[in-house]
């Protein structure tokens, strides 16, 4: 440390003691703060740097656009949920549709048509196809209802045929049994077929014999196999006759 000059130093002193500081510090001290003066404040300590901004993170990169085909797709209308039931219901449906492409099993179906069928097996031959009659009596213009004017006397009339028709005349005209086209009894017919062809017999002698006629509810049911023709009863000439509902039965 380089020593301060003496001259200068008493020069100090004497404007200390002039300025009433005292100037009686021992000669040869070196200049500085006098002794009764506090000590300097601790220096504050130096602020940390502040930290260094955080880095940015970079940003992701824009997503690529999706090809055309996804795009395309996306926006193509869905298939509505009501719809989802109705394509669930398609092979049901399918099954159906083919069910009534089937021949429907015998004894099922049209009774009218049935009618038709057994006719043609078993009368057609003496009755004619068309019920104008051959070599027994036929069925057109009114004919039919003009013998028997209740059906469940022409039913007992098929089952028993001449030979096991009781009396010596049968129908409202009382025709001789034993006249000309013998009738033959169909007994190994059910009542359900004796029925499918009664309702065609009569249809073909122009009678009305729609399902909703009234006087033909109880055939139309012995027909579709929902009654027995017993069941059904006889009519007045058959019971005159001395038929029986057990002779009917089959």
């Amino acid at each position: 440390m380089t020593e301060i000059p003496e001259h200068l130093l008493k020069r100090s002193r004497e404007r200390r003691a002039a300025l009433g500081l005292g100037g009686d510090a021992p000669e040869g001290a070196t200049a500085g703060a006098p002794a009764d003066a506090p000590a300097p404040a601790a220096a504050a300590p130096t602020p940390a740097p502040a930290p260094a901004a955080a880095i940015e993170e970079a940003k992701p990169e824009p997503p690529k656009p999706e090809p055309a085909h996804i795009q395309a797709a996306k926006r193509r209308k869905r298939i509505p949920y009501w719809a989802m039931t109705a394509l669930a219901a398609l092979p049901l449906w399918g099954y159906v549709y083919v069910r009534t492409l089937e021949e429907p099993p015998a004894g099922e179906g049209d009774p009218l048509t049935l009618g038709a069928e057994v006719y043609s097996a078993n009368c057609a031959s003496c009755h004619g196809g068309s019920g104008d009659g051959v070599s027994a009596p036929g069925f057109t213009d009114g004919a039919i209802v003009e013998t028997w004017p209740d059906w469940r006397d022409h039913a007992a009339w098929v089952r028993l045929g001449s030979e096991g028709w009781p009396a010596a005349t049968y129908g409202a005209n009382e025709k001789p049994v034993g006249g000309v086209g013998q009738m033959p009894p169909f007994t190994t017919l059910t009542d359900q077929q004796i029925a499918e062809v009664v309702l065609h017999e009569r249809q073909l002698g122009g009678e009305d014999v729609a399902e909703t006629n009234p006087d033909y509810a109880d055939l139309w049911s012995v027909a579709r196999g929902e009654m027995t023709l017993a069941e059904a009863e006889l009519g007045e000439l058959s019971e005159a006759a001395g038929v029986t509902e057990a002779d009917v039965g089959g």
